[in-house]
């Protein structure tokens, strides 16, 4: 079978830490397969207000163990992430804006990766515009262009469509990956991505904890 370019659909908000792991980890994939990502900002808000789902209660433990986990993830990928007590998914709103425009001008990672940063490692307000100006300006985005965008929720209708998008495909969450009709729901399903790119491309790759039949 010939070898063809996967292109994995990503779906991602940017005030969750399990997405600042995965984003770091699907490039790395992506790097690995000579693969691309066509990048799907959405509100973990709005897919769960659509789909009319409630949060559920966590326990203490559960809570204990989550935040441990994050940790070793943290650990594992070289990252910092600091999580901020009392924080909205809304405080993305303005950032997940941005990214449209990043995206048209191909500057998805870069700009993902430097709102990620300043949210988790650095504990900075991403819904400040100043601050995103100044990650704008960083990546050579034209900063009145960008602000037009973030100050007017110029993409609205696209955060809904892809929300919507994802919910009619199954999903219910960030991060969520697709390989053609393959859904992977969390960072630590990666190897399972890169497999099932192997899958669908003919490449033969080798991946970590694969055990033949």
């Amino acid at each position: 079978m010939a070898e063809k370019q996967i292109t994995v659909d990503y779906y991602f908000d940017y005030s969750c830490p399990w997405t600042y792991l995965s984003y770091k980890r699907l490039n790395q994939t992506i790097l690995r397969t000579a693969s691309l990502i066509n990048w799907k900002p959405i509100e973990i808000s709005l897919v769960r207000s659509l789909m009319k789902s409630k949060q559920l209660e966590i326990s203490p433990a559960v809570s204990n163990y989550r935040d441990k986990d994050l940790q070793d993830w943290a650990t594992y990928c070289s990252v910092k992430i600091k999580i901020q007590k009392d924080m909205d998914h809304a405080i993305a709103k303005k950032a997940l804006q941005g990214a449209f425009y990043a995206i048209k001008e191909e500057k998805a990672y870069e700009y993902s990766g430097l709102i990620f940063q300043s949210h988790f490692g650095e504990c900075l307000d991403i819904s400040n515009t100043e601050i995103l100006l100044d990650i704008a300006e960083k990546i050579g985005l034209d900063k009145k262009e960008f602000l037009s965008i973030i100050e007017t929720n110029h993409f609205d209708k696209q955060l809904t469509s892809n929300a919507q998008e994802l919910i009619d495909k199954g999903g219910f969450g960030s991060p969520t990956m697709f390989v053609e009709d393959k859904m992977f729901f969390g960072n630590d399903r990666m190897n399972l991505v890169e497999f099932a790119i192997g899958q669908a491309s003919g490449k033969i790759l080798v991946i970590p904890g694969q055990h033949n039949s």
